[in-house]
């Protein structure tokens, strides 16, 4: 054994005994944690750590081969480890994490800590093996969430310049991106959190547009699933930073302002620069060796100013030199190709290699559509790094897309609505936030207008085509009515004039788009109880009541109403469910809470919707025209519901529908089939004779409206409520709804304040009277072959009901004192009838008198007459 290897072996020894005794101090300091006394400061740990500094440093520059070339190849990982003394690199950067998991409780020396923390971080960098590199970048971003303000520049420097450019690069054996290159999004996410520096966010996604290609599915992720102030930093970059997709979309002189105007410009290294702190770099030299000769303090690699290069150059002429990327000192919107010869000069790409930088003074350059196929086809340019404008929704890989998706809906989901108590839920979030040193500082104008980027994405990016799935298309839609009803009343000037310009001019031709080329999807995400994947956005994202469902879903069909995207066609059709929703799943106590938006709605002469009264109960007009009693049945509870509401339902219309429905139960569905196919088949011939429309035939089905209590948004004392009918018959079908009539005549009319006692030659009187002539025939109300099954019969009681809603009726007609008083009814029984009809035992007739006065004193109909019970009943 030489002496010189016996010297060196002593002297790995002596330095792996100290590099121990060290760690186990450094692991001490863990003790801030449980607050043990005495507290050690920040700049005892930072001069520990600049021990560990010094020492890898050291140890690097002993190392032949270099370790910032090989880095990049993860397959020579096992040749970079080899060329380092055995020394415990692992547990030193264990401990590093540690401190960090400490440093909010350092009370003095913070700053000192984190210069020699971030030192460290750079200098460990070659001496980790692959899991620990790919943590590295996520691991030096999370300290800006500790670290004091004043050093948030510091790491951003660390991580443009020392950790990102020998992470992110390194490929996968199976050539696919590394983890590091995957936590990307979530570096971009905690420097937009907690730096308030927009200077910052522009330098950090600069760095990553040179190193990296398709940085903007990052910058989707950010905006899809980050934090509100990141997503808003990112959304703005986006438009930024990448061509513009759509030029006629959106005007971006007003999105080009300078966000760069704090950059700070990164200096030459070199300890010995003449113009040490003014000299801006513009080299760098990956030589190990020559960077800790220079920069004795500093990680490799060394970046210096032209000046500093040259000096040098001329002691190692060996020596290469990389040009450093110059930020961008303005965003184009046109090609800066000087020796440009297209005619369409818009810009669509952006190149941030150093051969295309070059024609542009070493900043990024913009093409057009021609300039950028000559600069990068299969020829040259192939290993360029450039990023093109945002592709189509279709043209993006599944995981692109759902970031897609998700950022428009997060976006769109930044609106709030006016009637929130903002400053209470802003404190809040102040309060939280201040402890981790980042504060949204998003005002409500802010976010109102923040959702203009989403639907930029929405429309520009997300149009639909026949291969679109439902599910994607869903969320899009349910979210963009939520925005519709948060923007409905945005507050006066400049925002609202922003906003009501995007949606007419773009959201609304989209929307009709929509309508046209998916109508059942577009038709489900406005119903009250939606497909699964529709239910996001607004009442849909908290814990709420069934009633405040449908309350909400109204809302946002009111909030399309003035921009003719409700058409009569998608009234007709959504308007049944909302009805037969309010039926099934409001109980009464809850009831009055819809009374507002339906009266919005329903009121013939203040309605947004611009129909008249025959147009605007169309939905419940069709479902007594040559319609099942079921049918109508269902109808006559939604109109009950209303009148309970106080709604005020044109008597002419009801007339006219209940006139049609008894006309049905009177001459039988077969006889009306029959008779409208024989319409049909002459209006065929006349048809083709004059080329008139055919007239409609009727094919209504009862609504069916799915259950919503499997849903986790909602939450209810009481459960739906159940409409089960004892009667199976198409005659007690009849007789229920010739009950529900007049029990919502009796109430209509008092609503709208009828003269009572006005006689029978009245247009109201005649109304009625030809009402109940048609009841009589129509019901077979005790006409019928009726033979009661038990003493309690649920038939006869309705038809007892039926005859005292008729008398009710009649007496609110008939004057109080007539001329010529009708005759007094004859005692007597006809002869024939007491033969026909053999009268029961006066014991048996006086308890089923009795028996029945008290069912319908006190016992409850076994009839479906909805959570009203009799309106008029009630009422009086």
């Amino acid at each position: 054994m030489t002496g010189s290897f016996r010297v060196q072996l002593v002297n790995m020894g002596t330095r792996g005994a100290a590099f121990q005794a060290k760690l186990r101090s450094l692991h001490e300091y863990h003790r801030l944690l449980s607050n043990q006394m005495p507290a050690p400061s920040g700049s005892d740990i930072a001069n520990t750590i600049k021990y560990f500094s010094q020492t890898l440093l050291t140890v690097l520059k002993d190392v032949p081969c270099s370790p910032l070339e090989i880095i990049k190849d993860p397959s020579l990982d096992q040749v970079r480890m080899a060329s380092y003394p055995n020394l415990e690199y692992q547990n030193l950067y264990n401990a590093l994490t540690m401190l960090l998991d400490v440093a909010s409780n350092i009370q003095n020396g913070l700053s000192l800590f984190g210069k020699a923390l971030l030192q460290c971080l750079g200098c460990i960098l070659p001496f980790l093996d692959k899991d620990l590199i790919d943590n590295l970048p996520y691991l030096t971003a999370s300290s800006i969430s500790v670290l004091p303000a004043s050093l948030h520049q510091d790491i951003i420097n660390y991580l443009c310049y020392y950790i990102l450019p020998f992470t992110i690069t390194r490929q996968s054996d199976e050539d696919q991106e590394c983890h590091a290159c995957q936590s990307i999004s979530a570096v971009i996410m905690l420097v937009f959190q907690y730096s308030n520096n927009p200077a910052h966010h522009c330098q950090l996604l600069e760095s990553l547009m040179r190193l990296k290609h398709n940085v903007v599915k990052d910058l989707l992720c950010v905006i899809a699933y980050g934090t509100s102030g990141s997503r808003a930093s990112a959304a703005k970059l986006l438009f930024y930073y990448w061509p513009a997709f759509d030029p006629n979309l959106f005007d971006r002189k007003g999105l080009l302002c300078k966000f760069t105007n704090n950059l700070v410009p990164f200096v030459c290294q070199r300890e010995s620069c003449p113009n040490a702190g003014n000299a801006e770099a513009v080299k760098v030299c990956y030589d190990h060796c020559i960077s800790i000769l220079y920069a004795v303090d500093s990680p490799p690699p060394l970046y210096l100013c032209i000046e500093c290069a040259n000096e040098i150059h001329r002691d190692h002429p060996d020596l290469l030199f990389g040009d450093i990327l110059h930020p961008m000192q303005q965003v184009s919107m046109i090609c800066e190709n000087k020796n440009c010869r297209s005619t369409d000069k818009s810009a669509i790409s952006i190149c941030f290699s150093n051969e295309c930088a070059s024609y542009n003074g070493n900043h990024p350059i913009r093409y057009c559509t021609q300039c950028h196929n000559n600069r990068h086809n299969s020829r040259r340019g192939v290993d360029h790094v450039f990023h093109r404008s945002l592709p189509n929704n279709a043209q993006m890989d599944a995981e692109m897309q759902a970031y897609l998706v998700e950022a428009v809906i997060s976006l769109l989901r930044e609106a709030k609505p006016l009637n929130l108590d903002f400053g209470k839920d802003f404190c809040n979030d102040a309060k939280n936030n201040s402890t981790n040193g980042a504060q949204d500082m998003l005002t409500l104008d802010d976010r109102q207008l923040l959702g203009r980027y989403g639907i930029w994405l929405l429309v520009g990016r997300c149009k639909p085509t026949a291969d679109t799935p439902p599910e994607i298309l869903g969320r899009l839609l349910s979210m963009l009515f939520h925005w519709f009803h948060v923007t409905a009343y945005s507050y006066d000037g400049q925002v609202e004039s922003t906003l009501e310009k995007l949606k007419q001019d773009h959201v609304c031709g989209w929307l009709k788009d929509v309508c046209d080329s998916h109508y059942k999807e577009f038709i489900d995400c406005l119903l009250p109880h939606p497909p699964e994947f529709s239910r996001v956005g607004g009442h849909w994202d908290t814990l709420a009541s069934r009633t405040s469902h449908l309350k909400e879903g109204l809302q946002r069909l009111i909030c399309l109403i003035p921009y003719e995207i409700i058409t009569q066609k998608i009234y007709d059709t959504v308007m049944p469910h909302y009805m037969e929703a309010v039926t099934n799943d409001v109980p009464e106590k809850e009831l009055m809470e819809l009374k507002i938006v339906l009266s919005k709605i329903l009121d013939p002469e203040m309605s947004p919707l611009g129909f008249d009264a025959k147009a605007m109960y169309n939905f419940v007009i069709i479902r007594f025209e040559k319609t099942t009693a079921k049918v109508q049945e269902q109808a006559l509870h939604w109109l009950q519901n209303l009148t309970k509401l106080e709604i005020l339902i044109p008597l002419v219309q009801l007339f006219n529908m209940f006139g049609d429905g008894v006309r049905i139960m009177k001459h039988g569905m077969q006889a009306e089939l029959n008779k409208d196919k024989e319409s049909r088949s002459s209006g065929t011939k006349q048809a083709k004779e004059k080329e008139l429309p055919l007239p409609r035939r009727s094919s209504i089905s009862p609504v069916v409206e799915d259950d919503s209590a499997n849903t986790s948004a909602i939450s209810d004392d009481e459960a739906p409520i159940s409409r089960h009918t004892e009667f199976s018959s198409d005659a007690e079908h009849n007789l229920t709804c010739c009950i529900l009539m007049l029990d919502i005549l009796l109430k209509q009319m008092e609503l709208q304040e009828i003269e009572q006692h006005t006689g029978i030659y009245t247009n109201v009187s005649e109304s009625i009277c030809r009402l109940l002539k048609c009841m009589v025939t129509a019901a077979k109300v005790g006409l019928g072959n009726h033979i009661c099954s038990s003493k309690e019969c649920g038939y006869c009681e309705a038809s007892v009901m039926w005859h005292q809603l008729s008398t009710k009726l009649v007496q609110y007609l008939a004057p109080l004192n007539p001329v010529r008083p009708p005759d007094a009814p004859l005692p007597e029984i006809i002869d024939d009838e007491k033969i026909a009809r053999k009268s029961p035992p006066e014991s048996d007739k006086e308890n089923k008198i009795r028996d029945r006065d008290v069912s319908l004193s006190m016992a409850p109909l076994p009839i479906p007459l909805g959570p009203l019970g009799l309106l008029y009943y009630q009422i009086n």
